[in-house]
């Protein structure tokens, strides 16, 4: 079976400013970030059952349409007309609500597709089989 394993790592802001409030209520940010060594697994795969689903070992972690992961995987359906299912199993080893790139991280490892590469958010995989 054709799967992406991806360590999202961590992040701590060193430095944070705020510029502006955009017209849709959001901000606009200058970030000076850091990687550390403590990250989320995620091992993705395709599925012949059509749909998105999510196995983590934290029971608290919503698996559905709540979840960040969750909204990646289908934005990456959405995005590449994938017409197969994505299971997604999501070791959390990053603490919640902790500001160090948790719920981002993971979710950008969601859509991570590329062979052996790190993004500027600290999310780092290995593609094995073609998608």
């Amino acid at each position: 079976m054709e799967r992406i394993n991806v360590k999202a790592l961590a992040k701590v802001n060193l430095g944070l400013d705020v510029l502006r409030r955009r017209e849709d209520g959001y901000h606009e940010v200058r970030m000076i970030m850091q990687t550390v060594h403590l990250y989320d697994q995620l091992e993705i795969r395709k599925t012949d059952e059509p749909g998105i689903f999510i196995n983590t070992n934290l029971d608290f972690l919503p698996t559905n349409e709540n979840n960040l992961v969750y909204k990646a995987a289908k934005l990456m359906q959405d995005m590449y007309g994938l017409k197969k299912g994505i299971s997604v199993d999501l070791q959390k080893h990053i603490p919640i609500a902790a500001g160090v790139g948790g719920g981002g991280g993971g979710g950008g490892g969601g859509v991570f597709l590329g062979g052996e590469k790190k993004s500027p958010g600290g999310v780092r995989g290995q593609r094995k089989g073609g998608w």
